[in-house]
């Protein structure tokens, strides 16, 4: 049984010859394999001979939906929580959420595992208000990861994008505000600046990753323009911006 065989990665086609090649000639009975994967396409990267030997048959699995979360998280609080340290309904509200939004048990146990964690730490039981609070935290994290993790121009260009909406009182920027603000940043963090062009790469990425919101908009004779609009919450705003500092080792 291999879970997660698409991130096999390191040698993978010699890693597959051995294992159905070389593999049953170690073991005498008849040889099984089960693989687990969340990518369809993964046996396309495959040799063709390897995955030919393989004769594969595929079973698809849909999504966990939230009777068979339910199970899964009560299972967790058995081993892992005292069961009257959480109110009713809990169980059932993660099951729900994560059921609507993804069908992944890994993330329904992490948002049950940061629920307890926040309600261990103010000392009450896990409710169903410290449901939607630990779902809020984990929002935060995603994005915080996200931008941790991102490349330097497009780190560049969210803390232009917030520098720009912080001296606006319409609450929404064109492009050419969000690229000046951009170019004086990269000059900060000593970083060479793109084209406008290429700027407006960048913020359609961002848009993608839901760090913005941008809409083209038509101003008649005087052509067509980007509005950008920064409407995620005001101290996750902040969060991210010092997050983008620290990664560039400057101060605020």
């Amino acid at each position: 049984f291999i879970d997660e065989v698409d991130n096999v990665r390191r040698d993978k086609d010699n890693f597959m010859t051995f294992l159905v090649r070389r593999l049953p000639q170690r073991i005498s009975a008849k040889l099984i394999l089960i693989f687990v994967s969340n990518r369809l396409d993964w046996p396309d990267h495959l040799d063709p001979r390897v995955k030919s030997f393989l004769k594969l048959n595929e079973l698809i699995f849909k999504p966990y939906n939230a009777i068979d979360l339910q199970h899964i998280l009560r299972i967790r609080v058995e081993k892992a929580i005292n069961p009257k340290m959480i109110e009713p309904g809990v169980i059932e509200k993660i099951a729900a959420m994560a059921s609507r939004e993804h069908g992944d048990a890994r993330k329904a146990i992490a948002l049950l595992a940061k629920s307890a964690y926040l309600a261990e730490k103010a000392g009450t039981k896990i409710m169903l208000t410290v449901v939607d609070e630990a779902a809020m935290e984990l929002d935060k994290d995603r994005y915080l990861t996200l931008v941790r993790t991102a490349p330097p121009q497009l780190q560049a260009a969210m803390a232009g994008v917030i520098e720009a909406t912080r001296k606006t009182k319409h609450g929404s920027i064109g492009t050419g505000q969000a690229y000046d603000a951009y170019k004086k940043f990269c000059q900060r963090i000593d970083l060479r600046p793109l084209t406008g062009r290429a700027f407006g790469d960048l913020v359609s990425e961002l848009d993608i990753y839901s760090l913005i919101r941008s809409r083209i908009l038509s101003r008649g004779r005087y052509g067509r323009t980007r509005e950008i609009i920064l409407d995620l919450p005001q101290g996750l705003t902040e969060k991210i911006y010092h997050c983008v500092l620290l990664n560039f080792e400057i101060s605020g």
